[in-house]
């Protein structure tokens, strides 16, 4: 599979190229980026699959080289705004396409039983306190609000309190509360080095790249 990295500068971008150097199936053909100026005119052979790591404002072009070369496109960039994830969805007529808020495999098995939970305990408080590294710029973060609109979607509540803590190192922890009479069940998720997040990438590019063209959701991979 070739593979071209959008943000391979960024802290995500170089762990994904360590990470790639260790799959034999996987070849890394080239880079995007067009605020400085790159929009992949060195790259000689085909993509298979795009890899976003990088910033929202990239979107169109992403999805407008992805198209062009018809090649799958994972999204792992996240704070995109309701319209710009519609545009995401209309890409899956042309292209298989996928945003993932967060690409480790914990995270997303951690989501099924979560919805499956949330059902079974409607009527106790849920709250969610997220925690990352001092540079991380969003916040809550993609993952967080991700968890949130399962709870929302499975339990019909307008809204899930996130609390969110940024320092040192932290590659990532999430943990839901559930708060009953007399009781409290908490489920946590941490990740102690990005090189999940890289693996879960890579995990999903594979499958994502022998897809037909449609939008796909990152919890039916797993």
């Amino acid at each position: 599979m070739n593979v071209v990295i959008c943000g391979i500068s960024g802290a995500m971008g170089q762990v994904l190229q360590e990470e790639i150097q260790l799959y034999d199936n996987i070849d890394l053909i080239g880079s995007l980026s067009p605020r400085n100026g790159n929009f992949g005119q060195d790259i000689v052979e085909k993509p298979d699959v795009v890899i976003d790591f990088s910033n929202t404002a990239n979107l169109d072009f992403l999805i407008d080289y992805a198209v062009k070369n018809n090649s799958a496109l994972l999204i792992c960039t996240t704070g995109f705004s309701n319209e710009d994830k519609i545009k995401i969805e209309e890409a899956g007529k042309f292209i298989p396409v996928m945003l993932s808020s967060n690409t480790s495999l914990g995270i997303n098995v951690f989501r099924k039983i979560l919805k499956c939970i949330s059902a079974e305990l409607n009527n106790f408080d849920i709250n969610i306190l997220e925690r990352h590294h001092n540079k991380k710029k969003d916040a809550p973060s993609g993952t967080a609000k991700t968890l949130a609109e399962d709870i929302m979607n499975v339990t019909g509540k307008e809204h899930v309190e996130i609390s969110s803590f940024r320092a040192g190192t932290i590659p990532g922890e999430h943990m839901v509360i559930f708060s009953g009479m007399n009781e409290i069940l908490e489920i946590k998720h941490t990740a102690f080095s990005k090189k999940v997040f890289a693996d879960g990438a890579l995990d999903l590019a594979l499958k994502l790249s022998s897809k037909e063209p449609g939008y796909y959701l990152t919890e039916y991979f797993f």
